[in-house]
């Protein structure tokens, strides 16, 4: 009697022993219920179809995890779901939060929450692409303004020394080496009787005053020799040079008067116009003709061709 007892009690810590694990496997793969094998096949063809099987088979087991993991990569990747997917997901950490998925779930959670807040209206993209995205591009525009700040500078550093080497060939006196040298003609011989002694030479400017003249008479200059005229540098284009001045306005410069004017042509600068108009002097010169047409010169305002600037002397 006692020894059929002993059995009774073993056949049943068994059966319990059994059960115990067909519920535990039952939680993660419940192949006895029907509607989660039904829900596995429909689940790459007919996702709506599976969401409904796995429904049913969560109301057979409701510690079903594994139903809950596949449904929510259901509502994340196929039926464009968030809110259904953070639930599922949030239900599977519940029933196994050390599972084989607990991890990814997680992670799939943080995912579905930056979806379901940038479809929401009037809101930033939030997702790790888009924000990856960003600073990606963010970097390129700094990289770019980087470079082209090094560049702005490159050039200016160019354009202060060109500058600077204009000025100085501007200001600098230039030698005409072509410029032929003068050599005064020889001086005539005169006799005491007034008379050259050579019958081919010029006859002199002063005729030689007799023995009885006034020897304090002072001799009268020869209004007819030619005035010895500076030498003057020529304008930088001849060929467009167009001088007036007023009234009568010729091609050249006056050497005299209150004021000359002189009309722009193609080319012309300021410093070209100061350079014809005042040689050796040229940078003066730009200030004197500046003062002269501030009613015509706009700081920043190209010159136009056809105005008439007034030169001052």
């Amino acid at each position: 009697m006692s020894r059929n007892i002993c059995m009774i009690i073993a056949a049943t810590l068994a059966l319990a022993g059994c059960d115990m694990t067909d519920k535990q496997d039952a939680q993660y793969d419940d192949s006895r219920n029907p509607f989660y094998k039904k829900a596995q096949q429909d689940v790459d063809n007919n996702p709506e179809a599976a969401v409904n099987d796995y429904e049913a088979a969560l109301g057979v087991n409701p510690k079903l995890t594994e139903a809950h993991y596949q449904l929510g990569h259901i509502y994340a990747d196929k039926l464009n779901d968030p809110i259904g997917a953070i639930f599922h997901f949030e239900q599977y950490l519940k029933l196994a939060p050390t599972g084989s998925h607990a991890d990814e779930a997680k992670a799939l959670i943080d995912k579905e929450s930056q979806a379901f807040a940038a479809s929401l209206p009037n809101s930033a993209p939030q997702s790790a692409d888009e924000y990856a995205k960003l600073q990606a591009d963010n970097a390129t525009l700094r990289k770019q303004v980087e470079d082209a700040t090094k560049t702005i500078v490159k050039l200016q550093g160019q354009l202060g020394k060109h500058h600077h080497d204009v000025v100085a060939a501007a200001t600098a006196p230039a030698a005409d080496t072509n410029a032929p040298t003068a050599t005064p003609p020889p001086a005539p011989a005169v006799s005491l009787a007034g008379n050259s002694t050579d019958a081919n030479a010029p006859t002199p400017a002063v005729a030689a005053t007799p023995a009885t003249a006034d020897a304090s008479a002072t001799p009268t200059p020869d209004t007819n020799a030619t005035a010895a005229t500076p030498p003057r540098a020529l304008p930088l284009d001849a060929t467009n040079v167009i001088l007036a001045t007023v009234p009568g306005a010729t091609n050249a410069p006056a050497a005299s008067g209150p004021s000359r004017s002189y009309k722009i042509v193609a080319g012309d600068s300021l410093w070209k116009i100061s350079h014809k108009m005042y040689p050796g002097d040229t940078k003066n010169g730009i200030d004197k003709i500046k003062d002269a047409n501030k009613d015509i010169l706009i700081e920043g305002k190209p010159l136009k061709i056809g105005q008439v600037l007034v030169i001052p002397q």
